[in-house]
């Protein structure tokens, strides 16, 4: 899956790509006969909340594009609907067929709960095939303060344990890949008011899944400028078998960073230097990660900026639309357009390529907003 040469864009990549953002950027209206099925028969546990998974398959190798739904106030005049024909799934554009898609099972996992008595589903979710995904803390401590960034509703996120501890998480991950249906981890967290901002909890529960079970892991956290502290977590991390750092900057304009985020905000772009050289230093090129949100107020200019700064290091940066959520400061907003994202892809397409790096991302399937381009 992972190959260790850039990918070349290809026409059917193209056409994938598109449709992945058009139905991002518009949302998915799911009927609500189609959202009680989703929820039992499918990979769809916070459908309720407009949040869901389908795939996009390619037709020349069969493999699936995951495409992540989150239809926030500005999908209530989406084009775009599920329809369910037989036992395929179709997404149509008003009165035509827009194209096929496909589900992941609802995994068996999803039916049980933890020696404590938490429902499984409440603790990891399947994000994309054989990729099992948590967030363990989903009180962060911005939000608590009355700060928290302006495009963030991680309280909201799905319908979640709100601070589920490393046992649950393990538990969870040794039930999945029993079914066998996952061999890689990702692990993020609301942030803390700890030294390691949550991180702590992630490495732990990263330890103890490895003494479960043999799958791999990517660590997302918020960066922090206590450097020591970082590498003997990251350390730890990759003992215990994470192969991936994530680490989002969300955003590189310096005339609204603060703006958007008033605490991640006040972190000097030079604090993500220091945290990604020190994650290079431990997970090398092609396994190292950001994030860019685009539709936050910032300039096109800034983003592709930001794409060769983190690139010139060895950094994939992820270019991604703001799908405004529910909950959030900003879920008032509209998405970027299609057409910019496929400008701010195009353009990027060369700086990846310039400096090596993998579009189809790392040891854990983390990838660049072109994949599927």
């Amino acid at each position: 899956m992972v190959s260790t040469l850039p990918i070349a864009y290809t026409s059917e990549l193209g056409v994938l790509g598109k449709k992945k953002i058009e139905l991002q950027t518009n949302g998915i209206i799911v009927p609500p006969d189609l959202v009680e099925d989703l929820e039992k028969n499918w990979n769809a546990p916070a459908i309720r909340r407009g949040r869901f998974v389908i795939c996009l398959e390619s037709q020349d190798d069969k493999k699936l594009t995951t495409v992540l739904i989150i239809n926030g106030k500005f999908a209530v005049n989406s084009p775009y609907h599920m329809i369910k024909n037989g036992s395929n799934y179709e997404i149509w554009k008003n009165d035509a067929k827009y194209t096929d898609i496909v589900l992941m099972p609802h995994p068996k996992f999803y039916e049980k709960v933890t020696r404590d008595g938490v429902p499984m589903y409440e603790v990891a979710v399947l994000g994309e095939p054989n990729h099992l995904r948590s967030v363990l803390n989903q009180r962060c401590a911005h939000h608590v303060c009355g700060k928290p960034c302006k495009f963030c509703a991680i309280e909201n996120w799905w319908a979640g344990h709100p601070n589920k501890t490393p046992a649950q998480i393990a538990e969870t991950a040794e039930a999945a890949y029993q079914e066998g249906i996952i061999h890689h981890v990702t692990l993020s967290t609301g942030t803390k008011a700890s030294p390691g901002k949550g991180l702590e909890d992630i490495v732990e529960s990263a330890r103890l899944i490895s003494r479960k079970i043999p799958v791999s892991t990517t660590v997302n956290f918020e960066p922090m400028t206590d450097y020591v502290l970082l590498e003997s977590l990251l350390r730890e991390a990759k003992e215990s078998g994470a192969t991936t750092a994530l680490c989002n900057i969300e955003c590189f304009d310096s005339n609204i960073r603060e703006v958007i985020m008033p605490v991640k905000g006040k972190l000097a772009i030079d604090v993500y230097d220091k945290v990604w050289e020190r994650c290079l230093n431990i997970f090398g090129e092609n396994e190292v990660y950001t994030m860019i949100i685009t539709g936050i107020g910032e300039t096109d200019e800034s983003i592709l900026k930001g794409v060769e700064f983190a690139a010139s290091r060895g950094v994939v940066a992820s270019v991604v639309p703001h799908t405004p959520m529910i909950g959030a400061t900003y879920e008032a907003m509209i998405p970027p357009s299609t057409e910019r994202m496929l400008y701010l892809f195009e353009a990027a397409l060369p700086i990846y390529e310039k400096y090596g790096l993998k579009l189809y991302g790392g040891t854990g399937g983390i990838y660049t907003s072109l994949k599927g381009m």
